[in-house]
């Protein structure tokens, strides 16, 4: 797992178009078929370079048991907010 230092967006990943973001976080969140290799692949097809589509794998664990709200996400802002079913309250991640 990648660890970002929680002072903003991942510098490789918060770029990408929102289009290939949304990708990228749905599939982190909820594809537990695919292997990583496969995961990677299928970022590639999708149109992330090589270097994108690794450093997107290596954020799978932070994405695969919590849920976030809007964009405070690993990836977009590097201050997660997740959902604690719960206490019924978002918290940080």
């Amino acid at each position: 797992m990648i660890q970002n230092d929680n002072t903003g967006p991942d510098p490789v990943l918060a770029s990408l178009p929102e289009v290939l973001l949304t990708l990228v976080e749905d599939q982190l969140s909820n594809n537990e078929s695919a292997g990583d290799f496969e995961l990677r692949d299928y970022f590639i097809e999708c149109g992330l370079t090589a270097e994108q589509a690794l450093r997107a794998v290596q954020y799978r664990s932070a994405y695969a048991n919590d849920i976030y709200w809007g964009s405070n996400t690993p990836i977009r802002s590097g201050v997660a907010l997740k959902f604690n079913p719960n206490s019924g309250w978002l918290e940080p991640a």
